[in-house]
């Protein structure tokens, strides 16, 4: 019985239909190089983490579009899809011009108005773009209370209406308490060496991040209550992704946050405004073996109607450089 069983699925398996992606990034019009940090060699642990990017029809007109980050000394890209599958770089004329050391891309409607806006997170000060409909972006990062001093390193993001008013909220994941004058060099401590090589120093030895949770209070502005929230109570992390869903499935949205080094977190929504951290409850904090690594948090559904956990190891990119890739089915 056993070995007709197997014969089964030998079966099986083998008229399977075979899915093989091909990059069509260059012919659809997506070319411009994708620069973080050093092309050949890097020495902080800034010019590791990479960007990222997000797909939404930014002009309603019904194809979507494509963000992606960039670190300096380019600006970010925004590609038009012109209904073809065919792109047209137009970051500029939509009034996204801003250079930095781009990460995370979210979309949303924070006012309500129809039009999808855009935040990205940055190592300095975040941006929030509003969509103004006419095919252009407009900054209101210091407009809506969002900080625009000092120096934080957003690497994730995610926009969640956790209190259920009907209105986005914000939630970035934070990294490093970075001050790249006083990192120290590759391969001058434990922290800065990899396999007897010296490398970019961190994050253990460097100051860990503070996730951040910024409400929105319906008039175009937001109020930082991280604190209130619960959001500040496990402490500083290695913040890197975050994703939202109703992971207990009680009706209210819940946050985690994927750590580099450190334990990761879930934030329980408790139905008041504010979170506990469950994480090592829920068993998500380590993985398999325990360990805090460099994790990538995804999710999707399942046929029960729940959500199923997918935690994707983490690796050490020697180089952030190169162009946009896009992969479909051959």
């Amino acid at each position: 019985m056993r070995l007709f069983i197997l014969l089964v699925m030998l079966a099986a398996a083998a008229e399977a239909p075979t899915v093989r992606f091909i990059d069509i990034a260059a012919p659809a019009g997506l070319t411009v190089p994708n620069t973080f940090g050093g092309k050949d060699k890097k020495d902080s642990i800034l010019e590791s983490t990479g960007t990222g990017a997000a797909i939404f029809d930014f002009d309603g007109d019904g194809a979507e579009d494509i963000f992606i980050g960039n670190g300096p000394p380019s600006r970010s890209e925004l590609y038009k899809n012109d209904g073809t599958g065919h792109f047209t770089e137009v970051g500029r004329q939509a009034g996204l011009t801003r250079t930095g050391w781009a990460q995370a891309a979210c979309v949303g409607d924070i006012d309500n108005d129809g039009h999808p806006d855009l935040f990205v997170t940055y190592y300095g000060h975040n941006s929030l773009y509003r969509n103004l409909g006419n095919g252009k972006f407009q900054d209101v990062t210091e407009r809506a209370g969002l900080p625009v001093t000092g120096t934080r390193w957003g690497s994730g993001c995610a926009l969640i209406d956790y209190d259920r008013d009907g209105l986005l909220d914000i939630f970035v994941a934070n990294y490093v308490d970075l001050d790249p004058a006083n990192v120290p060099k590759p391969g001058s401590g434990r922290s800065c060496e990899w396999k007897g090589m010296a490398v970019w120093c961190g994050p253990h030895g460097l100051p860990a991040g503070h996730n951040a949770l910024y409400h929105n209070n319906g008039d175009g502005t937001f109020t930082d209550v991280s604190a209130k929230a619960g959001i500040l109570a496990p402490g500083s992390c290695y913040g890197l992704g975050a994703v939202t869903a109703d992971f207990d499935n009680d009706g209210w949205p819940d946050i985690y946050v994927a750590c580099d080094q450190t334990p990761s977190l879930l934030y329980r929504n408790k139905h008041d405004g504010t979170f506990e951290e469950r994480g090592d409850a829920a068993g998500v904090a380590y993985n398999a073996g325990l360990q805090c690594r460099w994790p990538v948090a995804g999710r999707h559904g399942n046929r029960g109607g729940g959500l199923r956990w997918q935690r994707l190891s983490g690796y050490r990119q020697d180089q952030f450089l190169g162009r946009p890739a896009i992969a479909i089915p051959e």
